[in-house]
């Protein structure tokens, strides 16, 4: 039985199903997303979308949409929906679904006439390839599936128009038709299990609007390309499997290939389980190397993102996958020109690999795999190469030529949202602990060269951290502090000085920052990013592109936030705090059921009722919660 159950009346309410997207990815850095109600909303939806062959993450999308028709007794039942303009839907193939599960695969069951029709969708783990399985579970009278294919070839972030440029040409293969619209992209293969018949009929689907992009201030009209449509008659019983992929395949393996595929799928049956499953498909393999994708779905794989979801992505059942997974990012950091790096990355790395030792106990075999990174690390950070400097109080100062180096580095209208100079809580946070870790790691291996590189910087920049950071005045620390101004906003940058292993605070002061933390910003989606008792506080994350871009760090919820703010409460409570700890779980359970469905979302408004907004499905928000969750079983 399914975990993620949906009544019927929802099921055809277009404004319940719009708002539900359904995701799914594999290990080749390929991905299908579209809405419940199978009409797609956004320019990134579709069913087959690629990564570039030319690009390092770049992504096309192939396949847009497989539009499905059940002829029975000369009348054309069509399946599929698509907004045009002025709120026109049609056809209205919603109103035909009976049934949702998503166990072990997203599966909607449609009933029609004498006819119930199910649909299975899954993607091959290695393989750019999209596969659906349609299953016959009823059909009283002679029955024709007919399925056309709407096709795009363009880089995700694009919209496809009418053109003359396009190839209408199609080449016929076993059971199918070879298309490529342009040159420039790879060809697209269409084949089905059984023997079909299609019928050519080139033509455009114009003017089709995607609200989404509509309601982000971006273009969002988009004209599709068929090439024609396949026909194939079905009777009670029948299984019929469509692939769309970059290779022709045998279509006699289709049934076998399909049945292999569902057996390697975690579970979806309850709640751990999802955020598992939703885990897994933020990795994939590029040239041989295993990557992290911030997330669906137009992110790409990026260094900070990576870092902050990796530990609750793959520990602790998954240790090979991060060790994959962590060489990955630590060549591309240092492949990386250091004025690009922002000073929190080569600290998060230290984080990660802390939060790895921790699990594993294995401290001398990251020094002796590491040693000479991590070596040229610190000595990078010590000479003020990743845009933050060593003062000479020991802490790092971000210059003031610098504003968009902390994470908060949003710019909009031309101008910096959040600019943040001098000595960030944040980046000092993570730089005490840091060198605590390596100090660690020094002792444990007896490495001179190691304790040299160190010899009183954590004494030091404990000292002045507590002595420039804590606002006795709010009973908080300052969010950041420069020759000009102590900034006294309440952030949840702060959580960072009693969420890492190593606080230079007191117990005192930890006490005091977690309550204003709580007081201020905790919600039952995470922290916001702002106070909202301060006048800048923009509750709703909205508008065009500037427009959420100033309220990105101004208020809206980043759910990864939530990681911290538990870890901050264990650390300094222990085991009185698992039940409130718990309890933050548990609030995250109803996401499972709104925007990607089965994940978690990138941000939420800071405004009750927290409408979620931004990515369906975000790694470092899946990853939070499964740390979460690691914290609880091993407090257990």
């Amino acid at each position: 039985m399914s975990y993620i159950k949906i009544e019927k009346d929802k099921l055809v309410n277009l404004e319940y199903t719009l708002n539900r997207e359904i995701l799914r990815s594999n290990r080749g850095g390929s991905y299908a997303s579209t809405t419940l109600s199978n009409c797609n909303t956004r320019k990134y939806h579709g069913l087959l979308i690629v990564p570039c062959i030319n690009e390092d993450d770049g992504k096309i999308l192939l396949l847009s949409s497989l539009d499905e028709t059940i002829i029975q007794n000369d009348n054309e039942f069509r399946l599929s929906i698509h907004q045009y303009q002025d709120d026109v839907f049609y056809p209205h193939g919603h109103r035909y679904i009976s049934g949702f599960e998503t166990e072990p695969i997203p599966a909607k069951s449609y009933r029609v006439g004498g006819v119930i029709l199910k649909k299975e969708l899954l993607l091959s783990e290695k393989e750019k390839q999209i596969l659906i399985r349609y299953t016959v579970v009823d059909a009283h009278s002679k029955t024709i599936l007919r399925l056309q294919p709407l096709t795009a070839f363009r880089n995700i972030h694009e919209l496809s128009k009418e053109n003359l440029s396009v190839n209408n040409k199609k080449e016929e293969i076993q059971n199918g038709i070879k298309v490529k619209m342009y040159t420039k992209y790879p060809a697209l293969y269409m084949q089905c299990s059984k023997k079909v018949k299609f019928i050519t009929a080139p033509d455009w689907n114009k003017n089709i609007i995607y609200r989404e992009e509509k309601r982000r201030g971006y273009d969002f009209t988009e004209d599709l390309f068929t090439y024609g449509y396949f026909e194939a008659d079905i009777k009670k019983g029948d299984k019929i499997i469509f692939s769309a992929g970059l290779k022709e395949v045998k279509t006699s393996s289709l049934n076998t290939l399909f049945n292999s595929e569902l057996k390697k799928r975690i579970p979806r049956d309850s709640f751990d389980h999802n955020l598992k499953n939703s885990g897994e498909q933020f990795f994939y393999y590029k040239n041989k190397k295993l990557k992290i994708i911030a997330g669906f779905p137009w992110y790409h794989s990026q260094l900070r993102e990576s870092l902050l979801a990796l530990t609750g992505l793959s520990l602790p059942d998954n240790i090979p996958v991060f060790h994959k997974a962590f060489d990955t990012i630590l060549n591309q950091f240092f492949n990386e020109k250091e004025e690009n790096i922002a000073p929190d990355i080569p600290l998060l790395i230290l984080r990660t690999l802390q939060e790895y030792t921790a699990f594993a106990d294995n401290c001398e075999e990251i020094w002796k795999k590491y040693r000479t990174k991590l070596l040229k690390l610190i000595r990078n950070i010590k000479e003020g190469k990743y845009n933050a400097y060593v003062h000479d109080n020991g802490l790092l100062y971000i210059p003031e030529d610098k504003p968009n180096y902390t994470w908060m580095n949003e710019f909009a209208y031309g101008e910096p949202v959040t600019p943040r100079t001098g000595f960030a809580v944040e980046i000092n946070a993570l730089w005490y602990n840091a060198l605590m870790y390596l100090s660690a790691v020094a002792d444990i291996n007896n490495s001179k060269i190691l304790r040299k590189e160190l010899t009183n910087l954590p004494e030091k920049v404990k000292h002045f951290f507590n002595e420039i950071f804590i606002n006795e005045k709010e009973d908080s620390l300052f969010d950041f502090v420069n020759h000009s101004e102590q900034n006294s906003t309440i952030r949840p940058n702060q959580i960072f000085a009693v969420s890492l292993a190593y606080s230079p605070l007191s117990d005192r002061n930890k006490k005091k920052v977690i309550a204003v933390v709580k007081s201020h910003l905790l919600t039952k989606k995470g922290l916001r990013t702002l106070s909202p008792m301060n006048p800048s506080y923009k509750g709703k994350y909205i508008g065009n592109h500037d427009e959420r871009n100033k309220a990105r760090h101004q208020g809206t919820i980043h759910p990864w936030l939530i990681a911290e703010y538990c870890s901050a409460r264990f650390n300094l409570y222990k085991e009185q705090s698992l039940k409130q700890i718990e309890t933050i779980y548990k609030q995250f359970e109803a996401e499972m059921n709104t925007h990607g469905m089965g994940s978690v979302s990138e941000l939420f408004d800071g405004n009750p009722p927290h409408k979620p907004n931004g990515a369906i499905s975000y790694a470092p928000s899946v990853a939070a919660l499964l740390k979460i969750k690691m914290l609880i079983n091993t407090a257990e």
